[in-house]
This record gives structure tokens, C-alpha cells and sequence, in this order.
């Protein structure tokens, strides 16, 4: 059960749902991704802060090319209005269909090998086909760090 003690509880991405809005849930619950639930209420993917910059703002050369390009790099900024444009647009399109879940009995060690399976660094908890939260590397991290300060404290 020290599973939920990581869980952070947040909205869903909703159809029709403006890319902004869900960025806004994840920063808000300190959370890079929140389910991605369809028009009949069933999760159907997760939205990722990640993938929104790599779908609207990261040009595959710019990421291949990142180590060369200079610390001082100012000229590469994007403007603001194209922010603006990218935040206004739905989510519908940068959904990822593949999502890493465990319901709320399972162990972090579990966790953390289904993470790293998705190659991501949170997992959704859902009981009983229900979303109950968001887990995350490194609050999973932080429970466990707790319970051996717990236990090394006399």
C-alpha cells in the first residue's frame, strides 16, 4: 500500500480540452502527464507535457543537433504568439495512446520497473477501471526516503 502514499490526485484531459488548460493541471499537481479520458469516460491515453514540446516546438534537428548548438543560443527562442497559439490548440492530437497503470496495492519496486518499462517517469493508479491518481518517479522516491527516516529515527 506505500504506493498511495506517492498518489497525487489530479483532474482529466477531456476531449476538446485546450493544451493549455491541461498544462496547467500538470504544473498545478507537479505531474508531467494526466490521463487522457474519451467522451464515454473511459481513459483512452495520457496527455504529456513532454510530447507537447516535441510535437509543437522541438524540431527533430534542434534535438539531434542539441549538443552543438551554444549555451548562449538566444536567437533559437521561439516568440511568444507561438506559445500562445500551441496553448489555445486541443489536446487531441498529442495524445499518446500506450499508458503505464498499476492499481493502488502494488509494490514501487513494481512501479518503478513498469516506469521504466513505458520509458516514462509516472504511471496512472486505477482501481477497478476507476483513476485515482498520479504516480511519479520521484515521488515514489520521496515515500521511500520517508519510511527510512521513519525507521532510522530513534
Amino acid at each position: 500500500m506505500r504506493l498511495l502514499k506517492g498518489l497525487v490526485q489530479t483532474p482529466v484531459a477531456r476531449p476538446g480540452m485546450a493544451i493549455g488548460d491541461a498544462l496547467q493541471i500538470c504544473v498545478d499537481h507537479g505531474v508531467p502527464g494526466i490521463p487522457f479520458v474519451d467522451a464515454d469516460g473511459h481513459i483512452a491515453g495520457r496527455f504529456s507535457v513532454r510530447n507537447v514540446f516535441l510535437l509543437s516546438s522541438l524540431p527533430s534537428d534542434m534535438i539531434k543537433g542539441a549538443h552543438l548548438i551554444g549555451r548562449d543560443a538566444l536567437h533559437l527562442d521561439l516568440p511568444c504568439e507561438h506559445y500562445i497559439e500551441v496553448f489555445r490548440m486541443t489536446v487531441d492530437h498529442t495524445i499518446i495512446k500506450d499508458i503505464a497503470w498499476m492499481s493502488s496495492n502494488a509494490q514501487i519496486v513494481k512501479a518503478m520497473a513498469l516506469m521504466e518499462q513505458f520509458n516514462s517517469s509516472y504511471m496512472f493508479v486505477i482501481d477497478d477501471g476507476e483513476y485515482r491518481g498520479v504516480v511519479t518517479r520521484l515521488g515514489l522516491t520521496r515515500v521511500l526516503l520517508d519510511e527510512m527516516h521513519a525507521r532510522n529515527t530513534p
